[in-house]
């Protein structure tokens, strides 16, 4: 996946980051933000070798080795913007 842009990043608010930081455990589409990240980012998770990944920052990373807030997954049609 590539760089996201501006318009795929958002901020949680404190009740959001206090919930959804279990790892996703199937593939889409879903918003991920960090303790040390000023903006959510969405991100795509795929499976790849048999393990759940999303691309980061210029590799596929297994999303268990990420800690932070997940939101999702996003449907199509639920627009831009966090939860």
């Amino acid at each position: 996946m590539s760089i996201p842009s501006k318009r795929n990043s958002a901020s949680f608010s404190e009740a959001d980051l206090r919930s959804g930081t279990e790892s996703p455990t199937k593939p889409g589409v879903y918003w991920f933000q960090s303790e040390t990240m000023a903006r959510a980012l969405m991100v795509e998770v795929r499976v790849m070798n048999g393990e759940v990944t999303v691309w980061w920052p210029n590799q596929d990373k297994p999303v268990a080795h990420l800690n932070g807030c997940w939101h999702g997954p996003i449907s199509p049609s639920s627009g831009t913007g966090p939860p």
